[in-house]
């Protein structure tokens, strides 16, 4: 037994496996102990008076104990240490089954009786036998982890699990616990404690169900085993700091509703600072963390690495960080931890994607980019790509811009991706390339159709169409395998000011009839320009293909001008087998708006789905349904940043009217469907700008 209990003190519970099953709960059953028999009965004193005869008094006294149970009124013979008359010797039957040899047991039971017509072993001896077998059997089951099996044998009846002792229960209740039965497996426990006054058994019990349980089920344990506790201590306070760790792991795994007291979670912090343990630090930062305390979870998790926290607490501090907008403090701590842990990489790539895709780049130092696109070009992170073809052509680098959305498109083309790579065709002189994207995506991207079917308002040029083109940008690193942009220069935020300065004038300046006029004009012109040019009979397979690269030690460390960058080569993989023509008309896809091109009389096929309507709003633009995951995401401090939150809380029904505005569609499309809910558009995520650029 006290290996047993040493085993089971030894029992890890922070990661410990849980059980649940879903659907329909099986038919409880009734755990509780054996009930008294009738006075008039005579208890078998048999095993009593076999412990006496070898002198074991603690075997004795632990009969003695079970008898007392079920005869309370019992009492201890006087002749207890004596023979008493009249008995047959089972001496050697129960010697056989003290040594578990149970089928020299049976054979000898079998011979008595065959000896000695209408002899029977004692209630006590068949009794103690049937239970010892159906516990070899449990433990068969258990040791080839045949829950199932070890479920099914305690609910037919054919093991009284009230008469079983400790170990047993607590297979039979973690075997509950890993089926899915969850409330036969707490009334197990609960019967353990109803029956033992041992305070390690006890003690054993709670960190067993600890182990197997939901902390809620754990704390109506806690209340059921302190009403049968006999001492007036609390015989869990060894245990004490475990709960309280149960407890702060439901609360991060969102399963425990009840605030934790703030002495218990000041022992425990106080707990993790005098053992300097990483894993305990962490569990606190993470608390101060979920709570939105982020001054007190930065010291935590400072605390915690100092200590040897691993990449997963480094995951915490880089978070923790950005909600505090640290940002460059996140992204070193992210970059330094990104080999361990691939969640570190990818916040690393998503911290500074922002820059990147910032419509007047920023001046990001050539160290920042090139390890930026080392880990892009390493993880072939489509997001982290298509960021840097963004800087790239924004600041006027046009074939490093080429390079980087190839290879966005082929690792996540989404609607930003392509719309970035078709610009660079464009300016590149690709139009056979450009319509070729242009009409694959039809139906799916209507900001890549946008190009050929523009709205009626007027746009800016391109600063990189004036004279400071030159003096965009710094020059590009060609690396092994890749390419570097060039550190964006302060001269183009100056001709993007001035430009668009220029924009509003003449918009403001412009008589509505001209601009009438001037749309009907270019209605013709539209039309007549993509004759034979939209819509066209393309493969819907993506062409792209590129591996990751993996990094070689010895990289140029030269800042030369990077060369021409070639076209996209297929890396071997094998292409999907497409049958028949492809289509020319595109098909409508369920959730997308209105293509640009049906306002000019162009149309679509109807979706998978039958539908031949356009979705408005878009999904793109809907609003994160309340209680979703994407609405709490949007809404965290820690995810968008205090200072974007605060100022989200801030926005004024003007300003909501004219998100409102903004959202809904405009006349070309037909008829306007009602205007959204302004309530729903203040909780509008602000930061989805770079999926609709």
């Amino acid at each position: 037994m006290r290996v047993l209990l040493l085993a089971a003190c030894a029992v890890s519970f922070a990661a410990a496996p849980r059980a649940h099953a879903q659907g329909a709960a099986p038919q409880s059953i009734l755990v509780a102990p054996a009930p008294a028999a009738a006075t008039s009965e005579k208890p078998d004193d048999l095993a009593l008076r076999y412990y006496a005869s070898l002198d074991q008094r603690a075997r004795v006294r632990a009969e003695f104990s079970r008898l007392r149970r079920l005869y309370p009124n019992f009492e201890p013979p006087a002749d207890l240490y004596g023979p008493r008359r009249g008995d047959v010797d089972e001496a050697g039957l129960w010697e056989l089954f003290s040594s578990d040899r149970l089928d020299e047991l049976r054979e000898n039971i079998a011979a008595r009786r065959k000896d000695m017509p209408g002899w029977r072993p004692s209630d006590d001896l068949i009794q103690k036998l049937k239970q010892k077998e159906q516990r070899n059997q449990i433990f068969a089951f258990w040791r080839e982890g045949r829950w199932l099996d070890i479920a099914s044998f305690a609910r037919d009846g054919r093991f009284f699990i009230a008469n079983a002792d400790a170990e047993a229960q607590w297979t039979i209740a973690e075997a509950f616990a890993r089926t899915g039965q969850i409330n036969e497996a707490v009334e197990v426990y609960k019967a353990i404690f109803v029956s033992n006054e041992d305070k390690h058994i006890r003690l054993a019990t709670m960190q067993k169900a600890m182990a197997t349980l939901h902390m809620a089920d754990v704390e109506t344990l806690l209340v059921e085993a302190r009403k049968s506790s006999k001492g007036p201590e609390d015989e869990f306070a060894a245990v004490a700091i475990d709960i309280t760790r149960a407890r702060i792991v439901a609360v991060l795994r969102d399963e425990r509703k009840d605030e934790i007291s703030a002495d218990e979670l000041q022992r425990f912090e106080n707990f993790a600072k005098f053992t300097r343990e990483p894993q305990q630090l962490g569990l606190v930062a993470w608390l101060r963390y979920k709570r939105r305390d982020f001054r007190n979870a930065l010291e935590s998790f400072k605390a915690a690495i100092e200590n040897g926290g691993d990449a997963m607490i480094a995951h915490g501090l880089a978070h923790t960080l950005r909600a505090l907008d640290l940002r460059r403090e996140a992204e070193e701590v992210s970059y330094a931890w990104r080999v361990p842990l691939v969640n570190n990489g990818i916040l690393f790539l998503d911290l500074l994607e922002r820059d990147l895709t910032q419509e007047t780049p920023p001046y990001l130092e050539p160290a920042r980019l090139a390890r930026y696109a080392a880990v892009t070009i390493e993880s072939a992170s489509g997001e982290g790509a298509q960021g840097l073809g963004w800087y790239a052509y924004n600041s006027c680098q046009f074939d490093v811009a080429r390079f980087w959305f190839e290879r966005a498109v082929a690792w996540f083309p989404k609607e930003a991706t392509l719309y970035g790579y078709v610009l660079t065709l464009k300016r590149l002189r690709k139009d056979k390339e450009a319509l070729e994207l242009i009409n694959r995506y039809d139906g799916l991207f209507p900001k890549l159709v946008e190009l050929l079917f523009p709205d009626d308002y007027y746009h800016p040029p391109f600063p990189c169409d004036s004279r400071v083109a030159a003096k965009a940008h710094g020059p590009a690193v060609k690396m092994a395998g890749y390419v570097v942009p060039g550190p964006a220069g302060p001269a183009l935020a100056a001709e993007r000011d001035r430009l668009r300065v220029e924009a509003e004038k003449k918009e403001a300046t412009t008589p509505d009839a001209a601009k009438v006029a001037a749309q009907e004009q270019q209605r013709e012109r539209v039309l007549k320009a993509v004759r034979g040019r939209f819509p066209l009979a393309v493969t819907a397979e993506n062409p792209l293909r590129f591996a990751p690269l993996p990094l070689v030690a010895a990289r140029s460390a030269s800042a030369q001008p990077a060369p021409v960058v070639a076209a996209a080569v297929p890396v071997g993989l094998r292409t999907e087998p497409l049958g028949g023509k492809a289509p020319l008309v595109a098909r409508r896809v369920p959730g997308v708006g209105p293509m640009p091109s049906e306002r000019y009389g162009f149309i679509l096929s109807p979706g998978w789905n039958a539908v031949d309507l356009a979705s408005w709003p878009p999904a793109s633009e809907q609003v994160a349904p309340t209680g979703t995951q994407w609405a709490n995401q949007e809404a965290d401090p820690a995810w968008i940043g205090q200072q974007k939150a605060d100022a989200a809380t801030q926005l004024t029904a003007s300003a909501a009217e004219h998100v409102a505005t903004a959202m809904a569609p405009r006349n070309r499309y037909g008829a306007a469907p009602p205007p959204p809910d302004l309530a729903a558009v203040l909780s509008l995520p602000s930061s989805k700008q770079s999926q609709t650029r």
